[in-house]
């Protein structure tokens, strides 16, 4: 046998021979290619017919590559066992003979086949007995069948090609049968994503047990009322390797009914896109969401059976063939979205020319190229109307998908949604968040926006921080930032403000809070308001905070009382002392006052009787060691005490004085007044002194009031300057959105860190070899922030210190 082949191989290339051979044959050859199920699960469930010799063409009336399925070809094949015949042919490997019957057409056909497995297809051989020749009606009769078979395998054909691309949308598509909504059609990436676990043919809570009851009943639905259902990032626990363990997948899903020719529902389909990986990487603050790609689309017999399902999708579906992007299909929604273009048929060049400049043509370009899907999220196009109406500009999500036809890829599928109104909508929502956000930011009243259940910081603005400048807030639960309310009512007014939503107002509550991480605790007095944030639906989910602090206002109030007992006490101790030389005793009631202004009449008798007692004693007695300096030291110490009184009496003026007569006034012509006062301290200091303070707007302002200002500002530099250098004061001025802003620089002795954020309290003091109160800066401040201004300080210990005070500007009325 090897020679006689090695013969005919010398007479005959092989590859000849075997043409030759199929030629003239009188049996018929068929060369079958398997067909697998699409599900994954291995099943051979049919054969593609991928050549015919011409003796099977004449036999079958087929063509030599008919594109047909033999299940499609020869329906009762299974019934006959025919099918089987084949498959065991196939997979054993082994020659195999079968009889068979065929009444097709009317005519009796008796085939003996033969088959053997060949590389990876199936070989059969085939000869009818009854092939004799035949007459022109039997023939015609054939021809006709033929036409028809040949008709048949086409529409089978095209309903393959949509199945692949059925398949191979970027959705996992599922159909369920039935009010049990019974897996008819089990997606490819369904199968892959449980593995393990059998699907087809099962109820969907038999299939999927784990699954919480009300995504189950939103299959009931659907069934029952007949409208479709979205469900946007769904959380689905499924047991996906079928091992007890819960895994979690995030889908987009649209759940569609299913109507049987009648109009009756006959089912649901499932349209699900994996979005797990968009949701878990998805932060805060604000990224843009995706919406379903959704397509609608039901198992059909016929191509024009599953457009048809297409064309109530909502889903905006259309098919482009070939390099030029022709329009092959485009349903109801697609054409919806460009109501006065022709599409079908024309390219999209064509159709819709503003695509070129948008730049869509490019990526169906590299679509159609590469093969890779393209998923487009909220892209722009600028639509131009035929009729001459303006330009639009809409937003679509889209995906387009490459789809295949004999291993060739042929077009491109597109799955969109016009988005325009949900995008206007979330650039409108954020446009007024921002405004909002810009507002709360600006004003000058402490605002904070306690977000959830867990009261989490969401918003802190500038003015709020500055109570705890220390102090990390944003982004963390008030218990975590400020645990030391955790005992205190504040917090139980908090819940209960979120819980119930009714608004907590407070007056001068106190409060034991640090400033700084880790400092210690300080009592606090603010007053504030607790209101409750509601959602769309008036359900409560945060807290809105507006506070201010009135702790100097308290202390305040507190030394004006203490003094009064403190001028009480030195009043009785010094009646004690000199009681020989009191030329006349005061009623004591006189000094029980607690305002600053009942304190002066006792203190001025006390300056009396000591200058008295400076008259009345002996010179010899005055001449002793320590009468002199004592007595010196007295009238420092009620010199001092009356310059307290003087600066308590301006406090309880400018704490009264919420809104002071205010006038335009010029900045300018204020520091040079001030300057002129200034001039002896500048010579003794040697201190240099630069204004550079160019024509700015007015400032509405007390005069009294903003010369204060300045005097206190550079009356410190001078006091507070360093041994070691001259003393330099630059003042500067320059306008900043409704307000000028006065800087005031100067080289002296400066600030420790530490010291900042107790600059401005009542009574503060970080340098003792200077004479003063602690009152200055804080009036500064209280006078700065009742016009309606701030103000900052920059220190550096060593170095110096530079204020900036924020004067707001004149309000100009219209006429």
């Amino acid at each position: 046998m090897p020679d006689s082949l090695g013969l005919l191989n010398a007479i005959t290339p092989p590859d000849e021979l075997l043409r030759d051979l199929l030629a003239v044959s009188l049996a018929g050859v068929i060369f079958y290619a398997p067909i697998y199920d699409l599900s994954g699960s291995g099943e051979l469930v049919d054969f593609s017919l991928e050549y015919l010799n011409p003796a099977a063409q004449r036999l079958l009336h087929l063509s030599e590559r008919p594109m047909v399925t033999h299940n499609a070809q020869w329906p009762h094949s299974k019934a006959h066992g025919t099918f089987q015949f084949h498959v065991d042919a196939f997979v054993s490997g082994e020659t195999r003979e079968y009889n068979v019957n065929d009444q097709a057409g009317g005519d009796v056909h008796c085939y003996h086949l033969a088959a053997r497995r060949s590389g990876a297809g199936l070989l059969v051989s085939f000869t009818d007995t009854a092939d004799q020749p035949c007459s022109p009606v039997e023939l015609a009769l054939r021809e006709s069948q033929a036409r028809e078979q040949e008709a048949r395998a086409e529409a089978v054909a095209q309903r393959n090609r949509l199945l692949r691309l059925f398949s191979q949308a970027p959705a996992q598509i599922n159909l369920f049968a039935g009010p049990n909504h019974v897996w008819t059609l089990v997606h490819p990436r369904t199968q892959e994503l449980l593995p393990n676990r059998p699907l087809q043919g099962l109820p969907r809570r038999q299939a999927l047990p784990e699954l919480p009851e009300e995504q189950h009943e939103l299959f009931d639905r659907v069934y029952r009322t007949g409208q479709p259902v979205h469900a946007f990032e769904e959380l689905v626990r499924s047991d996906r390797f079928h091992q007890g363990e819960l895994q979690e997948e995030y889908f987009d899903l649209t759940f569609q009914p299913k109507f049987d020719a009648a109009g009756q529902i006959e089912g649901v389909m499932s349209f699900a896109v994996n979005v797990t990986e968009r949701v878990r990487n998805r932060q805060q603050a604000e990224a843009l969401q995706a919406q379903v790609l959704a397509v609608a689309q039901r198992l059909a017999q016929e191509r024009e059976a599953f457009f048809h399902i297409l064309a109530d999708t909502p889903a905006a579906v259309a098919l482009l063939r070939g390099p030029q992007h022709c329009f092959e299909y485009v349903n109801t929604a697609y054409q919806q979205l460009f109501p006065d273009r022709q599409l079908t048929g024309k390219s999209v060049a064509e159709a819709l020319p503003e695509t070129k400049e948008a730049g869509f043509l490019t990526l169906l370009d590299r679509v159609y190229q590469t093969g890779e899907t393209f998923f487009g999220q909220e892209l722009p196009m600028r639509l131009a109307p035929p009729d001459g109406r303006p330009v639009q500009q809409v937003y679509y999500t889209f995906t387009y998908q490459a789809y295949r036809e004999n291993d060739q890829l042929a077009g491109i599928s597109i799955f969109a949604f016009d988005v325009t109104e949900q995008v206007l909508a979330r650039q409108q929502r954020e446009a007024e968040r921002q405004q909002l956000h810009h507002l709360f930011m600006e004003a000058p009243t402490p605002i904070v926006i306690l977000d959830g259940p867990d009261l989490v910081f969401q918003l802190v603005n500038p003015a709020y921080q500055r109570i705890f400048p220390g102090r990390a807030l944003l982004g963390k639960p008030v218990l975590a930032a400020l645990p030391e309310i955790a005992g205190a009512p504040i917090y139980q007014h908090l819940r209960g403000v979120y819980e119930t939503g009714e608004t907590f107002v407070a007056q001068e509550l106190p409060m034991q809070l640090a400033r700084y991480d880790g400092g210690p605790l300080e009592e606090l007095y603010f007053t504030f308001t607790y209101q409750a944030r509601h959602t769309t639906r008036g359900g409560v989910d945060g807290v809105l905070v507006y506070a201010n602090e009135v702790t100097d206002q308290v202390q305040a109030r507190r030394v004006v009382e203490e003094g009064g007992q403190q001028a009480r006490a030195l009043a009785a101790e010094l009646r004690v002392a000199n009681e020989q030389l009191v030329r006349t005793n005061i009623d004591l009631d006189n000094f029980i006052y607690t305002a600053s202004h009942d304190l002066k009449a006792p203190i001025s008798n006390i300056e009396g009787l000591l200058y008295l007692l400076q008259e009345d004693l002996p010179p010899g007695v005055i001449q002793q060691e320590n009468v002199s300096p004592t007595l010196i030291r007295m009238l420092d110490a009620v010199e001092r005490f009356k310059r307290t009184i003087d600066h308590l009496t301006d406090v309880s003026k400018l704490q009264k004085e919420h809104t002071p007569a205010t006038a335009s006034v010029n900045l300018a012509t204020v520091i040079e007044d001030v300057r002129q006062d200034l001039v002896p301290l500048l010579l003794a200091t040697g201190a240099k002194l630069m204004v550079d303070v160019p024509a700015l707007p007015t400032i509405h302002f007390s005069e009294k009031n903003l010369r204060s200002i300045v005097y206190n500002l550079l009356s410190n530099a001078l006091k507070y300057h360093s041994p070691h250098r001259t003393p330099h004061i630059d003042v500067r001025a320059h306008v900043r959105a409704g307000y000028t802003v006065l800087e005031v620089h100067d080289n002296g002795l400066g600030l420790a860190p530490a010291h900042l954020p107790r600059l401005f309290t009542m009574f503060q003091r970080f340098h003792d070899h200077v004479e003063g109160t602690g009152i200055g800066l804080y009036m500064v401040k209280r006078m700065v922030e009742n016009a309606g201004g701030r103000i900052e300080v920059h220190s550096q210990l060593g170095a110096g210190t530079t204020f900036f005070a924020f004067l707001p500007h004149a309000i100009t009325l219209a006429a």
